[in-house]
C-alpha cells in the first residue's frame, strides 16, 4: 500500500511539471495540435424530452433516441475534462434539408448558437458535419447552395469548422475552388474518403483540407492493439510513411467498435484502449475519438455500434484519456515532432518525438511478459534522466545505456531531464518514512499519557 501511495504522489507531481510547461503561442491554428471528439448527437445526452417527437425509441437502433444540442450543451465540462480541443458533431441537418435546415429532434439555430457560445468559453472549437451523400451536388446550383451552408453557419452560430463525410465524392479540382471562397485562417476543414488512397489524399491536401480521416490506421491499428502479442511493424510503417497532417482513429461512426474486436479475442477491452490511445496520442496525426470509446463501449456493424451514451460507467479509462491529453497537449514534440522508432520486437516498442531541441520517449509493452530493452545513449542523450509521466517510472543512464523495464501491457511516456544525482522515488520515501515513525511516536505517547 506504501508503495502504490509513493507512485501516486510522484506520478502527481511530475504530470504538475508537465501542465507547467506553457505551450507555445499560435500564430494560427493548426490541426495538428488539436484532440477531437467527435459526437453522435441523437445518442449522447437528451436535454429537452419536449422535442423527441412520435419516432422516439431508444429500443430501436434505426430510429431517434432524444439526444439533441441542449443535452450536448450540458456535458461540455465533460468533453473538456478528458482534455478534448475540439468537438465534432454529426450530422445535425433534416433530411432533404443537408446543411440548410436543424432537425427539430435536434433543436433549434439558438440551441446551436448557445452549445457553440458554451463550448468557447470551455475554449473548445466546435465542427459541424456535412453528410455529402445527402447532397445534391450534381448541378452548379447545388454546389452554389454548398457554398451558401457553408457561409451561412460561419455567420449565425459562429461555429470553427466543418466535417465533410465522402469529401472525395468531388475530385480536389472542385473543392480548390470552393475551398478558396470559404477557407479562412481560423476555419477547420477535415474530411473522410469513401474510397481510401494516398495519391488522393496528397490532392485533397494540396486542395486546402486541413486533414483527412486516416483509414488504413484503423484497420492496422485495431489488428495491432485489439489483441497482445501482434506485430507492429505493418503499423509503424504505416505510420512513417503517412503524412503528419492526417487524422488518426480506433472507432468511427461506419465502423465495428474496437471493443467488440478486443473481446472477441479474449482481451480486456478497458487495458487494450489503453495501450491503443497511448500509441494514438503520441504518434504524428492529430487523435480523433468516437463518443463512447472513453468507456469501451461495445458495437457491430452500423446502426448497432451506436448505442445510447452512459454516464455511469468506470472511469479509469476516462481519466487516463485525460491525463494522455495532459501530456500531448504540453509537449509540442508530440504534436508537431519527427517520429523515429528505437526498438521494436515481441510486442515492445519504444519511439522518440523531437521538436526544436525537445525530445520525447515513448514505450509501449502489448505483450504478456515483462519486456527489458537497453538502448544506447548515443540514441537518446547522454548523462541524463528519463522522468515518466505515466507511471512514474523513472531512471539514468548507466555505464552508456538506458534500460527500459515495462511490465506486460504497460505504456509509458518520457521527458528528458538533467540528471541532478537525487532519486525522487528513494528521496521520497527517505521523507515518508520518518514522518510516518515520528507521527506513530507522538500517537503512541498520547495513548500512553492517557493510560497512566
Amino acid at each position: 500500500m506504501g508503495k502504490r501511495i509513493v507512485s501516486v504522489f510522484i506520478t502527481f507531481m511530475l504530470l504538475l511539471s508537465v501542465q507547467a510547461v506553457q505551450a507555445e503561442t499560435k500564430d494560427q491554428k493548426d490541426w495538428q495540435e488539436e484532440t477531437a471528439y467527435y459526437v453522435e448527437v441523437d445518442r449522447f445526452h437528451n436535454g429537452n424530452p419536449h422535442n423527441d417527437g412520435e419516432d422516439f425509441n431508444p429500443e430501436d437502433p434505426l430510429a431517434y433516441h432524444g439526444g439533441d444540442l441542449e443535452g450536448l450543451t450540458k456535458k461540455i465540462q465533460y468533453i473538456k475534462d478528458m482534455g478534448f480541443s475540439t468537438l465534432i458533431l454529426s450530422s445535425i441537418f433534416e433530411e432533404g434539408f443537408e446543411g440548410e435546415r436543424i432537425d427539430s429532434h435536434y433543436g433549434t439555430v439558438e440551441d446551436l448558437k448557445a452549445l457553440v457560445d458554451e463550448a468557447h468559453k470551455q475554449e473548445l472549437l466546435v465542427m459541424v458535419e456535412f453528410d455529402l451523400e445527402r447532397l445534391d451536388l450534381s448541378s452548379n446550383k447545388g454546389k452554389d447552395n454548398l457554398l451558401a451552408f457553408t457561409q451561412k453557419w460561419l455567420v449565425e452560430a459562429n461555429i470553427d469548422g466543418f466535417y465533410l463525410h465522402y469529401a472525395d465524392l468531388f475530385d480536389a479540382t472542385y473543392w480548390e475552388s470552393v475551398l478558396q471562397e470559404v477557407k479562412e485562417e481560423e476555419l477547420y476543414l477535415v474530411g473522410t474518403f469513401k474510397a481510401y488512397d494516398e495519391k488522393k489524399l496528397a490532392a485533397y491536401l494540396e486542395a486546402g483540407f486541413d486533414s483527412i480521416l486516416n483509414k488504413p490506421f484503423y484497420k492496422i491499428g485495431t489488428e495491432t492493439f485489439s489483441n497482445v502479442d501482434q506485430p507492429q511493424d505493418s503499423l509503424i510503417n504505416l505510420v512513417q510513411h503517412t503524412p503528419n497532417r492526417i487524422t488518426n482513429y480506433f472507432d468511427n461512426d461506419e465502423t465495428v467498435r474496437f471493443t467488440r474486436y478486443a473481446i472477441e479475442q479474449n482481451q480486456h477491452p478497458g487495458n487494450r484502449f489503453k495501450l491503443a490511445f497511448s500509441f494514438l496520442y503520441t504518434i504524428p496525426g492529430t487523435p480523433f475519438v468516437y463518443y463512447g470509446s472513453e468507456i469501451a463501449v461495445d458495437g457491430a456493424e452500423p446502426p448497432t455500434n451506436r448505442p445510447l451514451m452512459n454516464f455511469q460507467s468506470d472511469e479509469e479509462l476516462i481519466e487516463y484519456i485525460g491525463k494522455l491529453a495532459t501530456i500531448r497537449n504540453n509537449l509540442p514534440a508530440l504534436s508537431k515532432g519527427d517520429f523515429n522508432v528505437l526498438y521494436e520486437q515481441d510486442g515492445m516498442m519504444i519511439f522518440k518525438r523531437t521538436f526544436e531541441g525537445e525530445s520525447i520517449l515513448v514505450a509501449i509493452n502489448n505483450s504478456t511478459k515483462t519486456q527489458k530493452v537497453r538502448i544506447q545513449a548515443s540514441e537518446i542523450a547522454d548523462d541524463k534522466k528519463l522522468q515518466g509521466l505515466l507511471t512514474g517510472d523513472t531512471f539514468s543512464e548507466e555505464n552508456g545505456e538506458y534500460e527500459f523495464i515495462l511490465e506486460r501491457e504497460v505504456s509509458e511516456i518520457y521527458e528528458i531531464k538533467e540528471n541532478t544525482g537525487f532519486n525522487i522515488p528513494l528521496l521520497s520515501v527517505f521523507i515518508l518514512v520518518p514522518t510516518l515513525f515520528i507521527g506513530f511516536l507522538i500517537l503512541a505517547r498520547r495513548k500512553g499519557k492517557k493510560v497512566g
